[in-house]
This record gives C-alpha cells, structure tokens and sequence, in this order.
C-alpha cells in the first residue's frame, strides 16, 4: 500500500518516556490489545512519520533542531537517516512494498524530486521546464507521481515512469493540480483548482484518462489515497472543517463521520483492504486517530495526556503511522501501531 502526509521547530526536552508511556497505556485500552511503539530517529527534536510499506518500514522526516531529514525506520527499530548529497532539507514523503522511497529536498531554495533506491543510492530528477518539484508517492511498480511548478508558479501533475521518463498532466478546467497518491496499476488521484477556486478531485487511470467528481456540487473536494482497487478516499466541504468521503470504482462516493467528530475530520489514507485511517477533532478540541473498516464501522485511538494524534499511513496488515504531541507547543514524537 503507497501513503501519502509540516514545519519544525526545536523544543527543550518534556518528560518523553512519561508521555510515551501514557500514550502506550491509552491506545492500547482504546484499541483492544493493539500494541504501539513510540519512536523518534536519534537526535530528533520534531518526528512526522508519513509512509508505511507492507512489510512494516516507516519514512518521514525529523528536524534536529538545525536541519531536516529524512528517516527510514525498519521493522526492527533501526534507523537510517535520509540526506541527498548537496541538499539543505530531505523530505522522505513516501515508501513502496521493495523499500525505494520518493521524496522531495531543498537545494539552492528550489525543490527537487529524489528517489532513494533499496541500496541506498539516489536518483535526483524534475520535471521538464519546471521551477520545484515535489513528489507524493511511489508505487510497488516504483512509478512515482506528485506536482511540480512552471515559471508561472501553477501547478501542474507529474507522473515518472521506473525507466526515467516523466509526464505531465492536468485535468481539463485546472489551474493548479497537485496529485497526490499512485496505486499499484498506476492509478493516480488527487486535486485541482478551477478558475473559480473551487477544489475537484480527479482520478487518471493508467492509460492517461482522467475522470474528474465532486462529492457535493459547489463543494471543496480533495482526494488524499487510492487503493488498488481503485476506491478513492479524502475530504469534502469547507476546508476550516472538512468531512470524509469513500468514492468506490464505479463511481458511487459514501460520506462519513465517526460520532463525536466536530472538525477536521480528515481520511489521510485507504489500504487494499478497504480500511481507512485519519484524524478528527472532538468537542474538546482534542484530535484523535481512527479507522474505518469495509463494513463502516470505527474505531478511534487517543490518550487523555495527549492532545494531538495524527494518522497519515495505513498498511495492508492494518498498521498505522502518524505522530503525536501532548500539545500544539510540545514535541511531536512518530508512533506504529500495530492491530491484534
């Protein structure tokens, strides 16, 4: 399964072990013997976790105060950090089932796209004519998709073959379009901006055909993950409080909620089984983790400490990554957790 979803600053140390702790104990009640582990790559003041392959590898990136980079985390507990030579920040945004990982970094304060390959090496690329380039995500195929920015400064869509090439593409009406997940077929999704501002999503089947919806008319609509499948998950409506959406392959979109969800309600991501993960905001103003399962049912992760839990990746053995912090001010530390 392909993920896809900051910026950093340094805290002094606040009692880790305790809140990690707290945390454990929390999720572990809430999610009915579901284990967790709390991790930061070593020297890691800020750690967001993004990605998560099938056998259970973690990339992201971490600040260490002075410097971002981006982390692999094997399904061990070790850490590799993840620079590309020349560049001044490394983000690592997404990881395929045989480890090569996409990403982005900064380098003479443009962005570039890179891909790191199992062995460690990295290939660098953009897009013809472009100004950045910020890729999303890879597939088990090792295509690679994301968005890069012409003189303009628009946005248009990329996808980059294993062998190099690249193309680009926008949806018709598009005036920025940024796509932001790829499955294993080649199936891309994601969004774009028409002249009247409003939000589309899109999906572009492997032979270039693009099919754009809306999951209400005159509503903001914003893809987050395609499964391969092809069923499509991400938010609609007001962008200060989005809803969730389920768009199945032949079109049909479901709406969805868990019960106690009164903002930011946001699916970051569906795995191939159907199972969705995000996060939303209760009436307290704390957000917590959730899943969806096929049937439509939720359950939701959290701990009373810990006022901020984020979601972004979901595996096929229904791992989760995302991150959390005690409050918006604190560190932000990575979690997986991992189902009975």
């Amino acid at each position: 399964m392909i993920a896809n979803r900051s910026t950093l600053a340094p805290r002094k140390p606040v009692a880790r072990l305790c809140l990690a702790q707290c945390m454990l104990l929390s999720l572990c009640a809430l999610a009915q013997e579901s284990t967790i582990i709390s991790f930061d790559p070593p020297g890691s003041r800020q750690t967001i976790p993004l990605s998560i392959n099938t056998g259970g590898s973690v990339t992201g990136y971490y600040s260490d105060g002075s410097a971002i980079h981006g982390f692999l985390r094997a399904p061990d507990g070790s850490f590799t950090a993840i620079d590309v030579p020349g560049a001044t920040a490394t983000d690592a945004w997404s990881i395929n089932s045989a480890g090569s990982i996409a990403g982005y970094f900064l380098a003479g304060h443009i962005f570039h796209g890179f891909l790191r390959l199992p062995d460690g090496s990295f290939i660098t690329f953009d897009p013809p004519d472009s100004t950045e380039t910020m890729p999303q995500s890879i597939n088990s195929a090792g295509m690679v998709t994301g968005h890069y920015a012409d003189a303009n400064g628009a946005f248009h869509g990329f996808l980059r073959a294993p062998d190099g090439t690249i193309t680009s593409f926008d949806p018709q009406g598009s005036t920025s379009t940024r796509p932001i997940s790829i499955n294993s077929i080649g199936e891309i999704t994601g969004s774009y901006l028409d002249s009247a501002q409003l939000y589309h999503g899109f999906v572009r089947s492997s032979d270039g055909t693009i099919t754009t919806f809306l999951v209400q008319p005159g509503q903001n609509t914003q893809p987050a993950s395609i499964n391969s499948a092809g069923e499509v998950t991400g938010q609609y409506g007001s962008l200060n409080s989005p809803q969730g959406f389920l768009r199945a392959p032949d079109g049909t979109i479901t709406t969805f909620a868990p019960k106690n969800s009164t903002a930011n309600f946001i699916p970051y991501c569906i795995n191939d089984v159907g199972t969705i993960t995000g996060s939303y905001i209760d009436p307290r103003g704390i957000s917590h983790g959730f899943v969806r399962r096929r049937d439509g049912t939720f359950a939701t992760f959290g701990s009373p400490s810990v006022n901020f839990v984020l979601a972004f990746s979901i595996n096929s053995a229904g791992q989760i990554t995302g991150y959390y912090q005690a409050s918006v001010y604190t560190t932000s530390h990575g979690y997986l957790l991992s189902p009975p």
